[in-house]
């Protein structure tokens, strides 16, 4: 009977203490301060040699002094490309200049066929003032009317006003016509430098060899300022 009793007993005592562990009020403690965590250990570096110093500073430089080169080497590309168009544009000069010689050189040859044709006429064969004389010229030799003449008469008050010494200071062009140089005018007569005849003769060839008619030579000048 003693033996059977003892759980019993046991439980009852443990039923005491848990009554006391719960009605002991439960206190918490909190930690103020973290815990440091150490560092890694350090890994030994080596120093740096002096080329190593000197590469990098030469990289350093490098990379300041890059955005002045890229500027330079702009600033070459538009030189080189404005030298370019400057060589177009005198190219074009030179070849407008050549086509403008060539053509003077055959007008001038036509003029002095025109004037050989024209039976070797003097000055005696005309009366009159420049104009005058020109006004008979291009009708007897050239075939050319009141309205052709007027248009050779535009071009030229504009180039001479008529006057046989009329002299370009800037150009040197001569006479009448205004011949460059005047020496073209010798293929109609020897007498180019005084004589109307001589130099009226020869200008209403050149017209009529380079652009067929005194008026086309009159619209060409009146866009371009020279004929």
């Amino acid at each position: 009977m003693n033996v059977r009793r003892a759980p019993l007993l046991m439980t009852a005592a443990a039923s005491g203490v848990l009554a006391a562990v719960a009605a002991t009020p439960l206190v918490l403690h909190r930690q103020d301060s973290l815990e440091a965590v150490p560092a890694p250990p350090a890994t030994a570096t080596t120093a740096p040699t002096p080329d190593d110093l000197a590469a990098r500073a030469d990289q350093v430089t490098r990379d300041l002094d890059r955005p002045a080169l890229d500027r330079v080497a702009a600033q070459q590309r538009l030189a080189d490309a404005i030298n370019a168009n400057q060589q177009v544009l005198s190219d074009r000069a030179k070849a407008v200049a050549d086509a403008k010689a060539a053509a003077d050189k055959a007008a001038a040859a036509a003029a002095a066929k025109q004037a050989q044709s024209a039976g070797g006429r003097g000055s005696g064969s005309y009366s009159g003032a420049p104009r005058a004389v020109a006004q008979q010229i291009a009708s007897a030799e050239f075939g050319w009317g009141a309205a052709q003449f007027q248009c050779y008469d535009q071009i030229i008050m504009r180039e001479s006003e008529w006057n046989p010494a009329a002299t370009n200071p800037s150009s040197g062009a001569y006479g009448i016509p205004q011949a460059l140089p005047g020496s073209k005018m010798a293929s109609a007569g020897s007498d180019w430098r005084t004589n109307p005849v001589t130099q009226i003769r020869w200008g209403l060839g050149y017209v009529k060899d380079r652009y067929g008619t005194p008026c086309q030579a009159w619209a060409f000048k009146s866009s371009h300022g020279w004929y």
